[in-house]
């Protein structure tokens, strides 16, 4: 029989969305044409490029092995490398008596025969499918980077405000009394901070950088878990099974964490993927605040900030795209949200 979450729409393109994007920023520099680490080639002679735009280099071939896992780092060991502005090589391979035109920084031409490269060169032929940016770094490749660092500070994130959020929810709603006065009052003071006052404080705080934006996005978003979890830990203190473990002999801790706690999971699948949607877009703010992760990280939210001014010029596409990748990620934990809301309300 087939569960009830699959035929439901929303939670099947929620999922879908999430999962291809999961598997993009999985195999990160293992698809991407720029394997350098953040996919930081620049390239000057490459800048604005349009979709779609063919490029030729010379590259020294590689003296060193790749390591295991420059897929997940990337290549820092690449040989130096020569945009070609007319190569004349048959093939993939430079011929000892053909000299290429070579484009450099300052514009000039220079004809550089073969045997200067010591036989160690050849020329390679480079797609821009989404175009570069003024430094000549392709678009694509840190989309794809940036996939990872949207949902990994998203995922971790997440986790934190729910680990944070659970822990004080239950002690509220389960102890009342002053803990539970002591505890609504630090939420309250919380709640009545927009979040992204709180992250931009934080931020501000602990300065720029992958950990710190990663804990001014969890401490900003845990305080909605915190509330739904003390009302429901409030609701479920005086049910029948909780009376009878009390007078069973377990301890406070036990009852909260393995009689309470798993009949919320519920509602906190449905908080931690809202949670998950609103760290993302916590992350690409402060990016275009340009408060979030360090450059040359590639950031969504950064890289809107770059290229911001190019919305009234012909390469609007810059900072275009790397919206619409925050968009859908967003649009898609909302609709796995819905698709879980709609389950967990048929129950």
């Amino acid at each position: 029989m087939i569960p009830q979450r699959l035929k439901n729409p929303f939670f099947l393109v929620g999922f879908g969305m999430i999962f291809l994007f999961a598997v993009l920023g999985f195999l990160g520099y293992g698809i991407t044409v720029d394997t350098t680490p953040n996919c930081n080639q620049i390239m000057p002679e490459w800048a604005g490029l349009s979709p779609g735009s063919k490029v030729y280099y010379i590259q020294e071939k590689r003296t060193q092995p790749r390591e295991w896992n420059f897929w997940l780092f990337g290549d820092e060991n690449q040989g130096e490398i020569v945009s070609v502005v007319n190569p004349e090589a048959s093939g993939n391979s430079i011929s000892n008596d053909t000299a290429y035109f070579i484009s450099h920084k300052n514009g000039e031409r220079l004809a550089i025969p073969r045997k200067q490269w010591e036989n160690n060169a050849q020329v390679y032929e480079r797609t821009f499918w989404l175009g570069s940016d003024p430094f000549g770094r392709d678009m694509l490749s840190r989309l794809i980077i940036g996939t990872r660092v949207s949902l990994t500070i998203g995922f971790l994130a997440m986790a934190l405000s729910l680990i944070i959020g659970v822990v004080v929810g239950l002690v509220a709603g389960y102890f009342g009394g002053w803990v539970d006065t002591i505890l609504t009052w630090f939420i309250t003071v919380f709640w009545s901070v927009p979040t992204l006052l709180i992250a931009l404080g934080m931020s501000f705080f602990m300065g720029k950088g992958f950990y710190q934006v990663l804990l001014a996005t969890g401490l900003s978003t845990w305080v909605e878990v915190a509330r739904v979890v003390r009302g429901q830990a409030m609701q479920y203190k005086n049910k029948e099974f909780i009376l009878s473990a009390r007078i069973t002999g377990f301890s406070s801790w036990h009852i909260m964490f393995k009689h309470i706690l798993p009949n919320l999971s519920g509602s906190l699948t449905v908080l931690a993927t809202t949670n998950f949607a609103a760290a993302i877009l916590l992350e690409a703010g402060l990016g275009f605040l340009g408060l979030g992760v360090a450059p040359p990280t590639a950031s969504w939210g950064m890289m809107v900030k770059e290229n911001i001014g190019y919305l009234v010029l012909d390469q609007a596409y810059l900072a275009i795209l790397p919206g619409v990748a925050i968009m859908i990620l967003v649009m898609a934990f909302n609709l796995l949200a819905m698709g879980l809301r709609d389950e967990d309300a048929n129950q």
